[in-house]
């Protein structure tokens, strides 16, 4: 199976190309990269991996991508390149949780990596993060949008805090006080694109047009928009989106 795997969530872009018959893997190379600059690069850098995979886009059979929660920005670029390529081909949508990807990753380089829970987590701002609990061989429990103080609350003993370098020093104090450790990946390894691809081969396709990622959260413009129209549901987003 030829798998493209996608992550535009943090600040790094991360992609790669695996087939699963041979193990050939291809991954996109930071050297140049800027942060925060994946609309320009995503496609070229895509383009570029094909090229040296000798691959053309209709051999694709899945495209794995980091579906949220992250960068809403990161998230919908991702997304939308995503989409165009299965509307395009017949290549099936795999979403895949940011964090569970977060802890597997680090879980993936660690020295006994079947016995400590990873607690993956998101700088949200205001003092709140996007976290999970990834338990060894179990799914992901608790991933939501949280006060730190209370995701902290739910912490299993021995477990180990991973974010993305520079994005966690309001945080590591209230950890080590808790008696936790924490670690602090790179950007480009915070998500191992080889990894994402594999997982893409395990998780159930999405339906490309209906897909959105998984903010876990409203943006600022859509709470804003919310608290001038009071009697709004949840399912008038549409009304928001034409009204921004």
């Amino acid at each position: 199976m030829k798998i493209l795997s996608i992550d535009t969530s943090g600040s790094s872009l991360n992609v790669g190309l695996l087939d699963s018959s041979t193990g050939l893997f291809f991954a996109h190379e930071h050297t140049k990269d800027e942060a925060r600059t994946h609309s320009m690069k995503i496609l070229p850098a895509i383009q570029a991996l094909m090229t040296k995979a000798g691959w053309s886009f209709d051999q694709l059979d899945r495209i794995a991508l980091t579906a949220g929660p992250g960068s809403f920005t990161g998230l919908r670029i991702g997304a939308a390149v995503a989409k165009m390529i299965a509307g395009q081909t017949s290549a099936e949508l795999v979403p895949v949780s940011t964090l569970e990807m977060i802890a597997l990753s680090a879980r993936l380089s660690a020295a006994d990596p079947n016995t400590t829970s990873y607690l993956p987590m998101i700088n949200a701002r205001n003092h709140n993060v996007f976290a999970a609990i990834c338990r060894p061989g179990k799914p992901l429990d608790d991933e939501g949008h949280w006060p730190f103080g209370d995701f902290l609350s739910k912490a299993p003993k021995n477990s180990i805090f991973v974010f993305e370098q520079g994005t966690g020093d309001d945080f590591k104090a209230e950890i080590q006080t808790a008696g936790l450790k924490f670690i602090e990946q790179p950007s480009e390894k915070l998500i191992d694109a080889k990894l994402l691809a594999q997982q893409g081969l395990s998780v159930a396709r999405a339906d490309a047009d209906s897909f959105a990622p998984r903010y876990l959260r409203k943006t600022a413009a859509e709470m804003a928009w919310l608290k001038k129209h009071p009697d709004a549901n949840d399912g008038d987003y549409a009304k928001y989106v034409s009204e921004v």
